[in-house]
């Protein structure tokens, strides 16, 4: 089933990234398959990345623009050869979600619980707003 998701952070300029398309497996049950299915993806995208890098590294005037556009600029080169373990990345972000660390809207709908059966339609939008906390001293 595809589905789009995007990422928004409190309290930056630029809210609002790019929407994603994922695949998500059939069945998808709850919000943990659904964090599962994504995280995985992610995690293999980024041990695919390059590590090849040009002799000369620049950018188009026309991929500057796309990538400011998603709000990242960068020669999007792998600097460290490691690869993320993707078993480790799933529990870690199912723990955030836990935490309270992030907040996950469907289609602009909040889902509290992680095991609350859920219903996707193909081509649902799924939002993750990250939570940011506030520190310093208290006076």
């Amino acid at each position: 089933m595809q589905i789009y998701y995007r990422v928004k952070a409190a309290g930056r300029r630029r809210p609002v990234l790019e929407k994603a398309e994922a695949s998500l497996p059939d069945p998808i049950r709850c919000l943990r398959d659904v964090i599962q299915a994504i995280v995985a993806d992610e995690v293999e995208r980024f041990n695919a990345r390059s590590m090849e890098q040009s002799i000369f590294p620049y950018l188009t005037p026309e991929r500057l623009e796309e990538q400011a556009d998603t709000g990242k600029v960068g020669f999007m080169a792998a600097y460290d050869d490691r690869k993320a373990d993707a078993g480790q990345a799933v529990k870690t972000a199912l723990q955030a979600f836990e935490d309270g660390i992030f907040k996950v809207l469907i289609n602009d709908e909040a889902v509290e619980n992680l095991d609350d059966p859920l219903t996707i339609e193909p081509g649902s939008v799924l939002t993750f707003i990250r939570l940011t906390l506030l520190s310093g001293m208290m006076r």
